[in-house]
């Protein structure tokens, strides 16, 4: 027969090595900064300009749902959908007017972004071109 041991007995064990000095302090976001913070959450940085903060919002709210944080199409969505992988090296032979194109219009089961001002889709345009392995040459924003 396995003994289990009482569960106030297990509480006491738990809280016996707990050290309360007295001393609180109010949670700090510090607290949670570095190795600690989220990987989703868009960095806060003074070197962020609004225009990069918009892209990054941009990105993660209308396009990792199905292209992943990474372009891969890695998410269930984009398993699903058979979405194509934006990291693949033959995307930097397509222009960047055919990119804005099919933001702007919509691709397949890709939903139409018109609404989004013509700075946020520059900066996605030049996100996505930061995936691609042939990146070093692509323009940093569409031609028209």
């Amino acid at each position: 027969m396995k003994l289990s041991p009482h569960p106030v007995v297990l509480a006491l064990a738990l809280l016996g090595g707990c050290k309360d000095e007295g001393v609180r302090r109010a949670w700090e976001p510090a607290d949670h900064q570095g190795e600690q913070r989220n990987l989703g959450q868009v960095a806060a940085s003074s070197e962020a300009t609004e225009d990069e903060t918009l892209v990054q919002v941009a990105w993660r709210q209308n396009c990792a749902v199905c292209h992943g944080l990474g372009g891969r199409g890695d998410t269930q969505e984009g398993q699903m959908l058979r979405i194509p992988d934006l990291t693949r090296p033959e995307l930097a032979s397509i222009n960047d007017a055919a990119l804005v194109a099919t933001v702007r219009r919509g691709r397949n089961k890709m939903p139409a972004f018109d609404k989004l001002p013509e700075k946020v889709v520059v900066g996605l345009i030049r996100h996505i071109r930061s995936f691609s392995v042939g990146a070093a040459g692509a323009p940093d924003a569409p031609t028209r």
